[in-house]
């Protein structure tokens, strides 16, 4: 997830987006360790001593895959594997931070909806 702004003559944001990537990750038993791969990215192959590290390792390879791609300007290969969501974010004054905040909620019918 990144943040870009851009900032106008005043050098005040005028507008911020966050760029949410969610892809697939597959894990699986390999003898004695556990082999990863995210089928959206062609050739990204990990293993690790538990499932836990495997994945943690093919989160860690699609980062730098996706450097690569930035760097040599290629595009995403979204598709099943990978969707890309991109939000406007609320203007924050440049000396604030503006930070996401996740709530769990006991119900539905605790908050009115249905």
């Amino acid at each position: 997830m990144r943040s870009q702004s851009r900032t106008g003559d005043d050098g005040e944001p005028t507008m911020k987006h966050r760029l949410t990537l969610s892809f697939n990750v597959v894990v699986e038993p390999d003898e004695e360790r556990f082999h990863a791969y995210a089928p959206a990215f062609k050739g990204l192959h990990v293993d690790g001593k538990t499932e836990k590290e495997a994945l943690r390792f093919a989160i860690e390879a699609v980062g730098v895959y996706l450097k690569s791609l930035a760097r040599t300007g290629d595009p995403l290969p979204i598709g099943p594997d990978l969707s890309i969501k991109r939000e406007m974010l609320p203007t924050v004054p440049s000396h604030a931070q503006l930070h996401n905040v996740k709530f769990s909620w006991p119900s539905l019918q605790m908050c009115g909806v249905s």
